[in-house]
This record gives structure tokens, C-alpha cells and sequence, in this order.
């Protein structure tokens, strides 16, 4: 599989996991209880694993999700980190993205395109100093998240490759818990979203 494709591949993957963030056994459909919409609103420290459709591939991916509330529903910005397999070993790779969703029977049901920051170097992070870092293809993924009965965010998000990009369909499920400014400053910069 050339650059571009893993590359894609794990953007994807990310843009799924960062969605995807909650509880054990929570059902989606049933919406929130007593009728009352939640509030998604917050930034969210959350871990999940991305997994190829096709091969059954299991990639393990974390990274923060900042939910704001607008008019129509809501923005999601995510920044994730992961290892990428490739021929040469597991590759860093950073999976930054931005997406919009509104609520639907107590979900968040949207949308999300992704991109992935990969190292050269094997074994060698993104954001260390002189290390060749190529940006792979566009992923557009589904999302459906909800917040589970202890607060936790639960997104499962479908990816796949944007028009004319190359990328193996995935699926990332992810979980996360709100946290506070005291906690942003170990967490990586999601400011960046994709090019």
C-alpha cells in the first residue's frame, strides 16, 4: 500500500475515532430520557480503535474532540494520534478534522471530513523537529454520537474516501469524558483543521 493510501486510510479512521467517543452498551436509538435534549457542548479527552472494513484491521487511536453549539447543531474539531502500519513498521500520525452535525432524537448525527499528518520515519513523531511529514487524502465520514447515563461521549463514525482520493472504508468507534482547562495543556492543538 503506497503513502497516500495508508496515509488516507488512517485520516479516515481518526476522523471515526474522534466522533466516536462513550459508554458500554448504549442504545443509540432510544434517544435522550424524559424527552430533553443533551447538551454534546465541551472538549472531550477520547480513545477508541479504527477498523478496516474490508480486512478487520484494528488500529488504536485517542486524541481530543472540542463540540461547540451554533444555530443549527453543532461543529465538531478534532486532533487525534496514532500508529500507522506500513511495510517499513508503525508510522505516527496525526488525524485532524472538522465536521457538523445537529441533534436528532437526543443524537448528534453529522458529518466530518478528516486528513492525516504522517511521519516519515518509523517510530518517529509528527511534531518532532525536522522530521519529513507528508499530508495524505481527504476522508469523509458519518457520525452518530450520543452522551451515555454517565455523561460519556459515544461516537461510532463510518469513513470513506472523498471524491477522487484513495482510502480503504473503515469504521472508528470512540469514548471520551468532558475536561476541564486545567486539563488542555497536556492535549495536542486542535485548532488546525484539514487543508
Amino acid at each position: 500500500m503506497n503513502a497516500p493510501n495508508r496515509a488516507f486510510l488512517l485520516t479516515a479512521f481518526v476522523a471515526a475515532g474522534i466522533l466516536a467517543c462513550g459508554g458500554a452498551e448504549t442504545d443509540v436509538a432510544s434517544g435522550p430520557p424524559g424527552g430533553v435534549e443533551p447538551s454534546f457542548e465541551g472538549t472531550y479527552a477520547v480513545r477508541g480503535s479504527t477498523v478496516e472494513t474490508v480486512r478487520g484491521n484494528t488500529r488504536q487511536i485517542e486524541g481530543t474532540v472540542i463540540l461547540s453549539q451554533t444555530e443549527n447543531g453543532y461543529t465538531a474539531t478534532f486532533s487525534m494520534n496514532t500508529n500507522f502500519p506500513t511495510s517499513e513498521g508503525p508510522v505516527p500520525a496525526d488525524v485532524i478534522g472538522k465536521g457538523e452535525g445537529q441533534i436528532n432524537a437526543g443524537r448528534l448525527v453529522g458529518e466530518a471530513e478528516t486528513q492525516l499528518v504522517m511521519s516519515t520515519v518509523p517510530g518517529i513523531d509528527t511534531g518532532f523537529a525536522f522530521v519529513p511529514r507528508f499530508v495524505g487524502p481527504k476522508i469523509v465520514s458519518t457520525m452518530v454520537a450520543l452522551l451515555d447515563e454517565d455523561g460519556v461521549l459515544v461516537v461510532e463514525t463510518e469513513n470513506r474516501a472523498a471524491d477522487g482520493e484513495q482510502y480503504a472504508a473503515t469504521k472508528t468507534t470512540v469514548r471520551g469524558s468532558r475536561i476541564g482547562p486545567a486539563d488542555l495543556g497536556a492535549l495536542p492543538d486542535v485548532a488546525a483543521g484539514p487543508r
